[in-house]
């Protein structure tokens, strides 16, 4: 009777994830960003926006992978059908640790483009949906996408740096975004493992309930300058949109989206 019960919970829950998955972040929210030692690291997956949202129960029809990384450490992330939160890992490195979760490829039913351009013009995609009508695409049609996330969290100490994961699109800390909170830090976005220039990424942040949006570009060098505030939480996430497949094993996927987000809370310095 558990089983049971705990199994059509599962399946409602994700079912309404998927009907609120269109267009909103995705991201890793640990219950802790800075453990002590042999504290176990737990973090929900959230689906949603600006901070609000709904949590996903780890599941292979989701998740893909999932790594933590030290600085010369990687180790797999197992969970439990049905768990949330969806990570829960025994133990994490000394100084700076990198949760790391990639999806699978999923899809999503346009039933009118206006929804579509919407979203595509929100990410930085102005002129995608005069290409749809150009390319005699039908007004309902399905998309593909692909989620990426990562998140920083510290053990004991501060120290250590970013991890390039080798995802398909990811943010990448050129400096280490906990220390030396008055000088601003390098955040890289690559996609397929080059740097992406001119890149419209998202910033938002909470401190003390007080939430603030922003939106920056990536300069020549695929990388924008940050100056992070204390004790605060921020989300930074961007969007990349390419031709989908357009194949029957992808639902003939007309578009394909790749998101990448990655979370971390800056510690209190006084």
């Amino acid at each position: 009777m558990k089983f049971t019960l705990k199994r059509l919970i599962f399946i409602i829950i994700l079912t309404s994830i998927t009907k609120i998955s269109l267009c909103h972040e995705f991201w890793i929210d640990p219950k802790n960003y800075h453990l002590s030692n042999n504290e176990k690291a737990v973090a929900n997956i959230f689906i949603g926006e600006n901070f609000e949202g709904s949590p996903i129960p780890f599941t292979k029809e989701y998740f893909k992978i999932a790594f933590l990384y030290g600085e010369d450490n990687k180790l797999k992330i197992k969970g439990r059908l049905g768990d949330i939160p969806a990570l829960n890992i025994k133990k994490a490195f000394k100084g700076l640790n990198v949760i790391q979760v990639e999806s699978v490829t999923k899809y999503v039913e346009y039933e009118k483009l206006v929804k579509f351009e919407i979203f595509a013009r929100e990410k930085g995609y102005p002129n995608l949906a005069q290409k749809h009508r150009e390319n005699n695409y039908p007004e309902n049609f399905f998309e593909s996408y692909k989620r990426y996330a990562k998140s920083l969290i510290s053990v004991e100490n501060f120290d250590g740096k970013d991890i390039d994961t080798n995802m398909d699109f990811e943010l990448i800390f050129l400096d280490n975004p906990l220390k030396n909170l008055n000088e601003s830090k390098r955040i890289l976005l690559e996609y397929k493992n080059k740097i992406l220039a001119d890149h419209k990424v998202s910033i938002m942040s909470l401190n003390n309930g007080y939430f603030r949006k922003e939106y920056v570009r990536t300069n020549k060098g695929g990388y924008f300058d940050y100056l992070f505030k204390e004790n605060t939480k921020y989300l930074i996430e961007s969007v990349v949109i390419i031709e989908g497949t357009n194949k029957k094993k992808d639902n003939y996927a007309k578009w394909h989206s790749l998101w990448t987000s990655y979370t971390l809370k800056t510690p209190n310095e006084n």
